[in-house]
């Protein structure tokens, strides 16, 4: 019982202090020295911006973006795309009972980038080939073939610097099938060139047509160091 009133008194007499008041703080310019420092420090006028050169200026080529030959070059291992472009997305087809030289679906002039010296012409399209026909196609640069080589003949002819891309059995209707080929030549760097791709028929029926819609055409330029050239079979 004693022990338990030590205990209580020892409580009862243990106070707690009241929080300390918060202090108003006091603004820098008070403290002794600051405010005339303050009141007297002398900055530098900031710097006028220098104005920003557009890119298209500061590459030259502010006249005429596009097609300039000094807006683009060719490095190691660069592919630099000159044109993509369509046709026949129109509800119409290109078409020709003709022979080559037959007809042409496509021309493009094109300006070739300093140190370019390989051209690649690229046709992606849907293609018709009545009555056994073939369809036949060729690539021109500057009016000369892409690739003035011969084609494998197994009983059909086919004139040099063509290529046949589909033909069904013979008299046979062969209705909307992909049509995809790319060509590769040399070209001057430096130099302004025109392309064209063309369309005929050969061995089937002559009153039959052969039809292209739907049509992308592409025009790729690089550095290979001496142009396309023809390739060695493996062993």
């Amino acid at each position: 019982m004693k022990t338990l009133s030590s205990l209580l008194l020892v409580s009862l007499c243990i106070g707690v202090a009241a929080p300390a008041a918060a202090r108003p703080r006091v603004p820098a310019t008070a403290w002794p020295g600051v405010g005339d420092v303050l009141l007297n420090l002398t900055v530098d006028a900031p710097l006028a911006t220098t104005p920003v050169v557009p890119l298209a200026t500061w590459l030259g080529v502010e006249v005429s973006p596009v097609p300039v030959p000094t807006a683009m070059w060719c490095g190691d291992l660069a592919l630099v795309r000159l044109s993509a472009e369509f046709r026949r997305w129109d509800g119409n087809e290109d078409f020709t009972t003709a022979g080559p030289p037959g007809i042409a679906v496509y021309t493009k002039t094109v300006d070739i980038p300093d140190g370019c010296d390989t051209l690649y012409v690229t046709i992606s399209a849907t293609g018709d080939a009545h009555g056994g026909n073939q369809i036949l196609l060729t690539c021109l640069v500057g009016g000369a073939f892409c690739n003035p080589g011969a084609a494998a003949v197994f009983g059909d002819v086919i004139p040099n610097g063509w290529i046949a891309l589909q033909r069904h059995g013979a008299a046979d209707d062969f209705h909307d099938n992909n049509v995809n080929y790319q060509w590769c030549t040399q070209v001057t760097p430096s130099t302004t060139v025109t392309v064209q791709i063309r369309l005929a028929r050969a061995n089937g029926l002559a009153i039959s047509p052969v039809f292209l819609q739907q049509e992308h055409f592409y025009i790729d330029a690089s550095q290979t160091f001496g142009g396309c050239v023809a390739g060695v079979a493996g062993t």
